[in-house]
């Protein structure tokens, strides 16, 4: 499914049929990504197979990649997760705002698809993505970061979970999160604004445009035929 990302010449796709994974040109998109270059931590990119949702970051007038975001689906002992497994964007792109825009881009179609999940982990060593995940976590309301902000007490509930997780790099615990208050905070980041309905009345239950009364049979809806000088009916 493709999203324009508001403000930008930037279009998101996001992916997570195996036939449309399979289908990714990864040659091309990190070629896109490095301009040819060998990437940065390649190791990172071995098991490209295993990503169960991906974000394509494409440019609208070059036609070319402009970012990568790749998540694996895993679990503790207790309950699943999600593991930023990829994360790129092009030299010179504004890094975190392009990532925080795909992380909530892959976060709202998981939500709508699947259901809320438990948490998003950064992998050990990444450091890439930890700015993007923890600016995301700060506008979504109720939501806990692990290690939490300077000066901030660190919450008892969202450390076990990053102790059972064992990713080592940082967390976003989603479980005080209600799900319309996440989809809410998800559209604001977006850029787009929630339909505000117009005033009704209190004590009125209606619709905005008034229906129609129903005729009291087929004959009443029918217009009366004109008479001719003749006296003939027609």
């Amino acid at each position: 499914m493709h999203h324009y990302l508001a403000g930008s010449r930037v279009t998101l796709t996001y992916l997570r049929d195996r036939r449309a994974l399979a289908g990714i040109d990864w040659p091309a998109v990190l070629g896109d990504l490095t301009d040819n270059a060998t990437p940065l931590g390649m190791g990172r990119w071995n098991d490209l197979s295993a990503l169960t949702h991906v974000v394509l970051a494409t440019d609208c007038l070059t036609g070319r990649y402009a970012g990568i975001l790749g998540l694996i689906e895993l679990s503790t002992t207790l309950e699943p997760y999600h593991l930023i497994e990829t994360a790129m964007v092009r030299p010179g792109a504004k890094g975190v705002t392009l990532l925080r825009a795909m992380l909530a881009h892959v976060l709202a179609r998981i939500v709508c698809l699947e259901g809320k999940p438990v948490a998003f982990a950064a992998p050990r060593g990444d450091r890439s993505i930890e700015p993007a995940l923890r600016d995301l976590g700060s506008n979504i309301t109720l939501a806990e970061l692990h290690p939490p902000a300077e000066g901030n007490v660190i919450g008892f509930r969202t450390a076990c979970l990053a102790r059972r997780i064992g990713s080592g790099g940082a967390l976003l615990d989603l479980r005080p999160v209600t799900e319309s208050s996440l989809l809410r905070d998800l559209r604001g980041l977006h850029g787009v604004r929630p339909a505000r309905l117009k005033p009704v009345p209190a004590g009125i239950v209606a619709e905005e445009k008034p229906m129609a009364k129903p005729a009291k049979s087929a004959a009443a809806m029918r217009r009366p035929r004109k008479t001719t000088h003749t006296g003939r009916i027609g």
